[in-house]
């Protein structure tokens, strides 16, 4: 061994003695961590409900968690003497904070106060669904729910008594479901991480801001300091100024952003070519065989929509919140289901080795460095999953569907989870929503009035989902394998911002509505963003159906050509 070498090997094990030795969970992280994630809910709320403008929770990785942590780095971390392990910490609680409002918190409280707020003799509502809404689920009828949504009249103080009932039920189907997504995360990091060395592109922008400062440079971001980094940064903000002056000078000419569509004729959707500077940033850290793919059936979806068109081919089952059109959403959970069935069979030594764990305690399975012991995950899961499932069946969701359901959630959410960890993509929504994906395969002729009430009560829980916790979740575990040390601790930090951002968000966004009035809110409380579940259900409930053979069919087409794709 050369002495160069050698003493590359000391300076490394250096550096990881004293980033041992360095605290991670400390009381200060954990406090300035919740209080961004406070931040980020909130404003998030804040800034789509109340000013309509930045949508900081609408992609997989939120301003709203990165900016602050450059601020911190740039101003705070030398004079506080903050830790990598403590920025680590306080980046994951908002990056998790930042999931919460407006697409989950904000539509479930829309979801729950719409049935008695907006029922009319025009949409039915009450003839089909008043008898066998569960009271403790969803708001009561009076002036409480009318305030809430017109606003509070002069002196009056808010009614927080009548939202006690269904938010506090609310909120512990949500820490359940967050159960279930962190005991996941936790059962498979280490077949991601480790084993298959899934890239986590998103992570490489919280990376880059976390290397060591150098010692020459200006700026403790060494990105900050290379000139390359400052033409990327002037050419968009360039861009932004310029179409600035627009809004005041209504002739002054734009730079556009929204370039001509590609069109392949009538039959076929246009391809909308819009110019993202974000996208773009973050199209560099994805491999260019999965850009190419992204693209390439970008473009044969457009076709394949174009030419069923031209035959004329039509399904009556609307998916609600899924991909349009249905067909393609359709194929989409097909190919999820083989994406997750491939990952499981290609994981299995893994799972084996976590369940020998968690069941017989095996000595040879080493979980030390997971958050959470594998027989902690695993029960953990497992209760939290018979929770969820005894809830939507206290709903009145019948049995013979509940199965069903809960399998279409956990392909939804743990399919776009690996997508986004795999493919750095950050915006993805999940294909087919686990509701449609029931009655698909079982039909709505075989369903209850009562099934159908929890049918549409749970798109409070899932509905459209354009951020979720689990990706949340994955990328702060993919962050934490770069800490070395006792990985036990860390689990407080997303326990922490799970807590305080839910609770923050439930709070911020009632108070507001009786502040503002929650009609004053926009699509997610006045369209078919709090109605279209209820507005669907009508429309089943009226219009049986059976097994809906030909979305079924694209699954199957969808799930074989992955599989092909996947075998070659």
């Amino acid at each position: 061994m050369n002495g160069s070498h050698a003493e590359e090997i000391l300076q490394k094990t250096a550096d990881v003695s004293q980033q041992i030795s360095q605290p991670v969970v400390t009381f200060r992280a954990l406090t300035a961590g919740a209080l961004l994630a406070v931040a980020a809910t909130v404003g998030g709320s804040y800034a789509r409900f109340i000013l309509h403008t930045t949508r900081l929770d609408q992609n997989h990785l939120s301003m709203a968690a990165v900016f602050p942590l450059a601020l911190i780095v740039l101003f705070l971390a030398r004079p506080l003497k903050l830790s990598r392990g403590e920025l680590i910490v306080i980046f994951c609680m908002p990056l998790i904070g930042s999931t919460m409002p407006t697409y989950f918190i904000g539509k479930l409280i829309a979801n729950i106060s719409a049935p008695h707020y907006m029922a009319s003799p025009e949409n039915q509502w009450t003839t089909y669904f008043e008898t066998h809404l569960p009271a403790w689920a969803v708001v009561p009828e009076g002036q409480a729910l009318r305030w809430f949504y017109e606003g509070l009249p002069r002196g009056a103080s808010i009614p927080w008594d009548v939202w006690i009932v269904p938010v506090f039920w609310w909120i512990t189907v949500v820490f359940a479901f967050y159960g279930c997504c962190l005991c996941l995360m936790v059962i498979f990091r280490k077949q991601w991480v480790v084993h298959e060395r899934i890239d986590f592109p998103l992570m490489e922008l919280p990376l880059a801001i976390l290397e060591p400062p150098e010692e020459e440079g200006f700026f403790r971001i060494p990105t900050l300091n290379r000139p390359l980094f400052w033409l990327g940064f002037a050419l968009p903000l360039f861009v932004i100024f310029w179409n600035m002056v627009s809004y005041f000078v209504p002739l002054f000419p734009v730079i556009p952003w929204k370039l001509p569509n590609i069109n392949f004729g009538l039959e076929f959707q246009p391809m909308r070519v819009n110019l993202y500077p974000v996208v773009v940033g973050f199209g560099y850290f994805i491999k260019l065989d999965l850009l190419f793919s992204l693209w390439f059936f970008n473009m044969l979806t457009t076709l394949e929509v174009g030419f069923l068109n031209r035959l004329g081919f039509k399904t009556e089952f609307v998916g609600l919140h899924s991909t349009a059109p249905l067909p393609m959403g359709a194929q989409s959970m097909g190919a999820l289901i083989v994406i997750l069935l491939v990952g499981f069979w290609m994981g299995r030594e893994h799972l084996r080795g976590v369940f020998r764990k968690a069941f017989k305690n095996d000595p040879g399975v080493d979980d030390s460095d997971e958050i959470m012991s594998y027989r902690t995950a695993v029960y953990g899961f497992l209760i939290c999953g018979l929770y969820l499932a005894a809830w939507h069946y206290g709903m009145g969701m019948e049995l013979k569907f509940l199965p069903l359901f809960l399998f279409g959630t956990l392909i939804a959410y743990l399919g776009i989870t690996r997508v986004i960890a795999e493919a750095g993509v950050i915006s993805l929504r999940v294909p087919l929503m686990p509701q449609s994906f029931g009655m698909i395969l079982m039909g709505t002729d075989m369903l209850s009035q009562r099934t159908l009430v929890s049918v549409a009560l749970s798109y409070a829980l899932t509905s459209d989902v354009k951020t979720t916790i689990m990706p949340a979740l994955a990328h702060g575990l993919r962050l934490f394998e770069t800490l070395h040390t006792h990985r036990r601790k860390l689990l407080w930090p997303l326990l922490v911002a799970m807590v305080s951002g839910v609770l923050a968000t439930f709070a911020y966004t009632i108070y507001m509505g009786y502040e503002n009035g929650a009609a004053n809110y926009g699509a997610i409380f006045t369209q078919d963003a709090a109605s279209g579940a209820w507005n669907e259900m009508v429309k089943k409930s009226k219009a049986p159906v059976g097994t809906r053979w030909k979305p079924l069919s694209f699954i199957a087409i969808g799930a074989a050509a992955t599989g092909l794709m996947m075998f070659v």
